[in-house]
């Protein structure tokens, strides 16, 4: 039976690296991007799900293929050790031992051995599969690393408000609060919601993570117990309509009315709960600063023309009036968010893969992009530092002219072919959209992170590129 074996040490106290591992979401938290793994339920029979609780999972292998994996923890021991082992499953068998060894005062090894066998005996089978863990296992204990070097030692039980949780980025960025030590309240987004429902505290098997439903169309105004409002001190705004897809008239009254009017809920949320903020942070979008406009752009640029822009910047104005609740108000001015679950690989990734890559119209207009891990890193960050206030551009510090952008994006996928798309096709379906998103001429500069200093995980394509289709 082969056999893998991992191991990696931390510079922290064998307690803080073993209770990391007991966060509710530490799983979805470490899981690579491209092992397309995602939790379908868990069944915790006690208090410690480590100890015998069931997870099931589902892993999308290619198109339409998604395979179950039936997993139960077991052999758990306080402080030293737990087991994963495969009820049912793609493969003929599965045990991942986790081992923590105190190797000094703050410093702790992390030793992982995953014993399996497939129900076919090949060697290049076998092969693929410890080369696929070797790369998976690096990537999760650079997360680890991350995550234990920016635990807080007491958050005070705060917690942080967020709407639009089970988006592209709201779905990574609630893994990472939970595995920081945050508590978390998700307003969860039901258009048939009358927003009467309310929270009984006594009744939550699980106050870490609490979910509320919330409707921002209804005149009512959700209540939270005083106990939770007290302790809610940082809300994160992601709500918003995707702007892709057609824009006709109704699309572009939806996406406007999606911004406008679920900000002026959430503000209208935090004052009738009485709630005082430290920090307010929005979603907004580099379409502030318009299109083709040949200069280097930053924070202090004043906002462009065209639908995106005038909608961003009403969106803004909307955003500022948190100022009345919270200390500190960002406008995170978001490029294209990078990441195989969703928004532009998803869409790309398909054809890449099958060998055909390209780009459309000239290929000289810029392309201001950034990880996913890097925004959901700023968004927590934005937290504390106080040089963080008012715009704020997420964007990586190396734009890139869009043929150079898909170019790389084409090495990484093996595409054959490589071509340039006349700008007359995709005009004729949206012209407008066309102009505003896809040939948006743009090159802007992250200068309120760069001068404080803020590190990115990913500030090359290529190096974003490896932490979305393997490493």
């Amino acid at each position: 039976m082969p056999e893998f074996s991992f191991s990696k040490s931390f510079n922290f106290p064998i307690n803080q690296v073993f209770d990391w591992h007991k966060s509710d979401l530490a799983l979805e938290r470490i899981t690579p991007p491209w092992d397309n793994i995602k939790v379908v339920k868990r069944e915790p029979l006690t208090a410690n799900f480590l100890k015998d609780g069931k997870i099931i999972l589902e892993q999308n292998f290619m198109p339409l293929v998604n395979l179950k994996w039936r997993l139960s923890h077991q052999n758990y021991v306080e402080g030293k050790s737990f087991e994963d082992k495969m009820i049912s499953g793609p493969v003929k068998s599965w045990v991942h031992n986790h081992e923590f060894i105190q190797e000094s005062k703050n410093k702790t090894k992390i030793r992982d051995k995953i014993n399996f066998s497939h129900w076919i005996k090949i060697k290049k089978l076998d092969g693929f599969t410890l080369n696929s863990m070797e790369k998976s296992f690096r990537y999760r204990n650079k997360i680890i690393e991350h995550d234990l070097s920016k635990q807080y030692a007491n958050t005070n039980g705060y917690y942080v408000v967020v709407s639009g949780a089970s988006g592209l980025v709201g779905s990574d960025l609630v893994p990472l609060l939970n595995s920081l030590g945050y508590k978390i309240l998700i307003l969860k987004f039901d258009e048939n919601s009358t927003n009467l429902e309310t929270i009984q505290v006594k009744s939550i098997k699980n106050k870490e993570i609490v979910s509320l439903n919330w409707n921002p169309y209804s005149k009512v105004i959700p209540r939270i117990p005083k106990e939770i409002a007290e302790k809610v001190k940082f809300l994160v705004n992601l709500s918003g309509e995707n702007i892709l897809g057609v824009w006709t008239k109704s699309k572009k009254d939806l996406i406007v009315k999606s911004r406008l009017h679920t900000t002026r809920s959430l503000l209208s949320f935090i004052k009738t709960n009485s709630i005082e903020l430290k920090t307010s942070i929005h979603a907004s979008a580099t379409g502030f600063y318009g299109s083709n406009k040949d200069m280097k752009l930053d924070e202090n640029n004043s906002p462009g023309i065209g639908f995106l822009a005038k909608t961003t910047n009403e969106w803004e104005k909307e955003q500022n009036n948190f100022l009345s609740c919270s200390k500190r108000n960002i406008n995170l001015r978001i490029g294209t968010v990078l990441s195989s679950k969703g928004g532009l690989i998803k869409l790309i990734k398909a054809p890449f893969r099958l060998g055909l890559a390209g780009y459309v119209g000239n290929g000289n207009n810029y392309i201001n992009w950034i990880l996913l891990e890097d925004l959901i890193r700023i968004i927590e960050r934005s937290f504390h530092d106080k040089a963080f206030s008012g715009p704020v551009n997420a964007v990586s510090p190396t734009p890139l002219k869009s043929k150079d952008f898909f170019r790389v994006i084409a090495e990484k996928y093996n595409s054959k072919i490589f071509i340039s798309i006349p700008a007359f096709f995709p005009n004729l379906i949206s012209k407008e959209l066309v102009q505003e998103i896809i040939l948006s001429n743009q090159k802007i500069i992250p200068k309120k992170l760069l001068r404080n200093e803020y590190k990115f995980f990913a500030h090359t394509l290529d190096k974003a590129l490896d932490n979305i289709v393997g490493i």
